[in-house]
């Protein structure tokens, strides 16, 4: 059993020698292509790569995409223009959204401006206007006038029972 032992932390330090040996080979690689790909002769011979690659396809562009958007037709799936198409119309639709509350606000405003309907300050003012407006010795006049007197005392009432 005693020969087992020695043979056992002899491979365990035979591991651990390898394991540093290799982080110390992968720690110079790293550096040395953080180095090389940060360089301006890389930059230029990837850019002069990927020209003669872009050179090279083009031709082969529009047949790819007309295969891509016939084989997208036959599969019932949207395209690149049918998400265009709906985000323009969804821009459209945003857009009259904001339209429309901007609308309301300055409705809003308006009827804020305006007394209630129901209050008794605009029960007051209707008979007052309908009584301008209609003719002298008219029943709509004699109306108003006793509407007004009404709505003066419902105005009262109401001061009264605050």
């Amino acid at each position: 059993m005693s020969d087992a032992e020695p043979k056992a932390t002899n491979q365990q330090n035979l591991a651990e020698k390898m394991h540093e040996l290799r982080d110390a080979y992968l720690e110079t690689w790293s550096k040395y292509l953080v180095e090389e790909v940060n360089s301006e002769s890389y930059a230029q011979a990837s850019g002069a790569a990927l020209n003669s690659y872009l050179k090279a396809a083009a031709p082969f562009k529009d047949p790819a995409e007309q295969v891509i958007l016939r084989t997208l037709q036959q599969f019932h799936m949207p395209t690149s223009a049918d998400f265009a198409g709906l985000a323009g119309r969804f821009t459209n639709i945003e857009m009259q959204l904001d339209n429309l509350d901007a609308k309301l606000d300055r409705m809003e405003k308006t009827l804020a401006g305006m007394k209630a309907p129901g209050s008794a300050e605009a029960i007051a003012q209707q008979p007052k206007a309908a009584a301008k407006t209609a003719p002298k010795g008219t029943p709509a006049r004699r109306a108003g006038r006793v509407a007004a007197k009404t709505a003066k005392g419902v105005r009262g009432n109401a001061r009264k029972r605050k």
